[in-house]
């Protein structure tokens, strides 16, 4: 049996495919009774496999997690470069806002989804329109008629590709010259040839002239665009970044909201070198280690699939979920920090400072108003039986309004259209 499996793991190899070993063992593994032979291994190599096992799972559970999550393309985009010259680039998203899927509604008989259709019916007859619709545009007293074709063609201020402007130092492109996530471009020569070599050429030189690119790229919502070119950045468990251009969108000068200037008659507040010093060492307290965005979960959305899990399974407890956004009660609660803290208040606002705030006890009128805010929405919110509402459905019968006041009452998020304050109200009711 022996002599046959060594037979086999050698033809293997000789089509070319490796065979690896990954010892899972918390015990020492000794590799010399059998794979050594197995894997060809000789002198040195058997007492240094153990070392270089623990790299090797580390990468392969890299690239596996590299295969379960692709980047998901979102479109391909011409780039038109200059008097015809034109390539083609792959657009993917790196980073977006994770939501609740949208509710759907279900037939109560047959548990299937239920289609929305929306028909037109004439004011003079009563019958359902069958004519492709017609819009208007009262213009100098008369009625200018539109097909859903022709306003289509005129929201369109140029065509969909992505035209070069010019070249900027990257100095002038600002931190807050950022209207929303960026879009990671890629060249592909699927359907224009050599797009992958003028895009490594433009890359390159962008990269060593420490400049970005300047675009015009849209439909019937055009963006001016500048495009940063990003170099490979790589480990010894490979391609951590690859090299690409990031799409930003640029704001226009009607977007721009300059702060207003205040103008005091009394000199303008200044720090002191100690409020400086015990600044800083509150800073030194706080700082966090090995700090990562990709550390932290979206606490509403893992309670959100808790409950669903537990509707799922029949499950009479909602998984309880960790809010890993909160501050670490315990952390702060550490005597240096504590420390740090008390000395730089005292620093900024002197030792009698909160025996003061207790004397005068006189709510701003910010809080005042939030908290009138609050006791009405309690009040209204009192008046519905929402477990009712939640349980037969009716939540869709209530207007925003009425939505919004439970949520207020529970200092919960507002914002967002009727189906999301319905989504975000049934997860605070458990439903």
């Amino acid at each position: 049996m022996i002599r046959t499996t060594l037979q086999r793991a050698k033809d293997a190899q000789e089509l070319g495919i490796m065979i690896e070993l990954l010892p899972m063992s918390r015990r020492e593994f000794n590799v010399s009774i059998f794979y050594s032979d197995m894997l060809g291994l000789q002198g040195e190599e058997v007492s240094q496999f153990l070392i270089t096992a623990g790299d090797r799972l580390e990468d392969m559970t890299t690239q596996l997690r590299k295969r379960m999550f692709p980047k998901r393309k979102v479109k391909s985009i011409n780039f038109v470069i200059a008097n015809g010259f034109c390539i083609q680039v792959n657009a993917y998203a790196m980073v977006r806002s994770s939501v609740p899927g949208s509710i759907m509604w279900l037939d109560s008989v047959t548990n299937l989804p239920l289609k929305i259709e929306r028909s037109f019916i004439c004011t003079d007859t009563g019958a359902v329109v069958q004519q492709p619709r017609i819009c208007f545009q009262e213009f100098k007293g008369e009625m200018v008629k539109f097909t859903m074709e022709e306003l289509s063609e005129i929201k369109k201020i140029s065509d969909d590709h992505l035209h070069l402007l010019g070249f900027k130092p990257l100095a002038c492109l600002k931190d807050y010259h950022n209207l929303k996530p960026a879009t990671f471009l890629y060249p592909s020569d699927e359907d224009i040839l050599g797009s992958t070599c003028a895009f490594i050429a433009l890359h390159r030189s962008m990269l060593r002239l420490q400049r970005f690119a300047v675009a015009f790229y849209g439909n019937s919502n055009p963006h001016l665009v500048a495009l940063v070119a990003q170099d490979e950045i790589a480990s010894t468990c490979g391609q951590l970044e690859p090299p690409g251009m990031h799409m930003i969108y640029l704001p226009y000068s009607d977007d721009i909201r300059y702060p207003e200037e205040l103008h005091l008659d009394a000199p303008i507040p200044c720090a002191t070198v100690e409020q400086v010093k015990k600044a800083g060492a509150l800073i030194k307290r706080m700082d966090l280690k090995d700090f990562s965005v990709c550390q932290f979960s979206n606490p509403s959305l893992q309670r959100h699939y808790g409950i669903l899990q537990a509707l799922a399974l029949g499950e009479d407890d909602i998984p309880i979920v960790k809010d890993e956004t909160l501050p670490d009660e315990e952390g702060m609660a550490r005597p240096g920090l504590v420390r740090a803290v008390e000395e730089f208040k005292v620093a900024v606002y002197g030792e009698n400072h909160d025996q003061e705030e207790a004397a005068k006890g006189n709510p701003s009128q910010a809080s005042r108003k939030r908290k009138a805010i609050f006791e009405v929405a309690l009040k209204e919110s009192a008046s519905y039986d929402w477990d009712e509402l939640a349980e037969n459905g009716k939540l869709k019968d209530l207007t925003v309004m009425e939505l919004k006041t439970y949520l207020t009452a529970h200092s919960l998020p507002v914002t967002g259209k009727k189906e999301a304050l319905i989504s975000r109200i049934l997860t605070h009711l458990g439903k």
